[in-house]
């Protein structure tokens, strides 16, 4: 399987087959398929829409959190809200950029005020959001996925003509400041449609950048060929794999 698509097929498998919830009999019912609620092999939480998760952060400060649906909640059975709550478990703070019901894995930094998730976007597609929390509150910063998406039309201009980019992200390094992430673009991204459909070419490429600044380390970034898996090797080495 292509490396782009590695986390979204689990993504799917969880999501159904259009990545939609199936409508629950009564607005509190949950999902009877909920993935588990304690961390993955690699650290990331997964969120499906409908199934309560707690994502804590890693010295218990905050909790990224997704309730069962809420009966007095208008629309809660389709889109239940994620939220940013305390060490109690009290949510002070709405995140409703991942609140849309789409499938998304999350994980913490070491540092525990920052983290980011890989956001299913639909047909195999993710978005990398990172996000800071700041006096409470978890504010998004898309300083890292804009420097990808300017590297990806640099290397390959065909993508500056309209192309979504997408990212999704490995892991962190050990510090809590850098991602190891790759981007790529739609398979049919470069096609140039006349008398011969042709492609002009573009590849997945993996690279290492700083949460903060967005700044990528262009000694990390090299081409990811279809079927071989994430890097672990030179720099990669001390980030989580997919």
């Amino acid at each position: 399987m292509p490396v782009k698509a590695l986390a979204a097929a689990a993504l799917l498998a969880l999501a159904g087959a259009k990545a939609t919830a199936p409508a629950p009999t009564a607005p509190t019912q949950a999902r009877n398929d909920c993935p588990a609620s304690s961390a993955d092999a690699d650290g990331g939480y997964q969120f499906v829409v409908l199934c309560p998760v707690r994502a804590p952060s890693p010295d218990g400060r905050y909790a990224v959190v997704q309730s069962e649906p809420d009966p007095a909640t208008p629309g809660s059975e389709e889109h239940n809200p994620v939220r940013l709550a305390n060490a109690a478990g009290q949510p002070f703070d709405d995140i409703p950029a991942i609140s849309d019901g789409m499938p998304f894995k999350l994980y913490w930094s070491p540092r525990s005020d920052w983290f980011f998730v890989n956001h299913y976007q639909g047909s195999s597609h993710e978005r990398l959001r990172l996000f800071q929390v700041v006096n409470g509150a978890a504010v998004e910063r898309s300083a890292l996925f804009a420097e990808a998406a300017r590297l990806m039309i640099a290397r390959y201009p065909c993508l500056g003509q309209g192309a979504l980019i997408f990212a999704a992200g490995a892991g962190w390094d050990r510090a809590g400041r850098k991602v190891a992430f790759y981007s790529y673009a739609r398979p049919d991204a470069c096609w140039v449609e006349g008398a011969k459909r042709q492609t002009l070419g573009w590849a997945t490429l993996a690279m290492i950048g700083d949460a903060e600044s967005g700044r990528i380390d262009l000694a990390s970034v090299r081409e990811v060929a279809d079927g071989q898996g994430f890097p672990t090797d030179g720099p990669f080495a001390e980030f989580a794999p997919r």
